[in-house]
């Protein structure tokens, strides 16, 4: 099996905590399977850990460009790129005035020991989903 890192990988929207030191090296390697969850979904996920070492996931919409540019809807020239952060600053502006746009999830998964690493996926793709069904009309607006 392969030597992940745990610091120094960031898939797409899914951002690791430096709380993750709580989980065991065990644990750890079950997340390696979740972090492609964030190219997946039009989703920002945060994984931590709390001192128990039970995983916390956050979860909030993200920037759609974003999205878009990562999986490589949009294609890189330099057009696209100006853009991309004309309208990346609009975004963060109107968040620094208004607050965030929406509402950020947070769910806690205890007992990783027992959940095996495709449940463990299979959970967190599922809280995704949840909060996407929950807030779609907040989405479409």
């Amino acid at each position: 099996m392969k030597n992940y890192s745990i610091n120094s990988i960031s898939f797409g929207q899914t951002f690791l905590k430096p709380s993750l030191r709580y989980l065991s090296a065990e644990n750890k390697e079950k997340l390696v399977r979740s972090y492609a969850l964030g190219e997946i979904y039009p989703n920002d996920i945060y994984l931590g850990a709390t001192r128990k070492g039970d995983l916390t996931v956050d979860i909030t919409r993200t920037f759609l460009y974003d999205h878009l540019i990562i999986n490589g809807e949009i294609p890189l020239n330099p057009k696209t790129a100006r853009d991309y952060v004309i309208a990346k600053a609009l975004n963060d502006s109107w968040q620094a005035i208004h607050g965030r746009k929406y509402p950020v999830q947070k769910t806690v998964i205890k007992y990783l020991d027992y959940i095996p690493e495709d449940m463990l996926s299979y959970q967190i793709a599922t809280e995704i989903e949840e909060y996407n069904r929950k807030y779609t009309k907040l989405f479409d607006n």
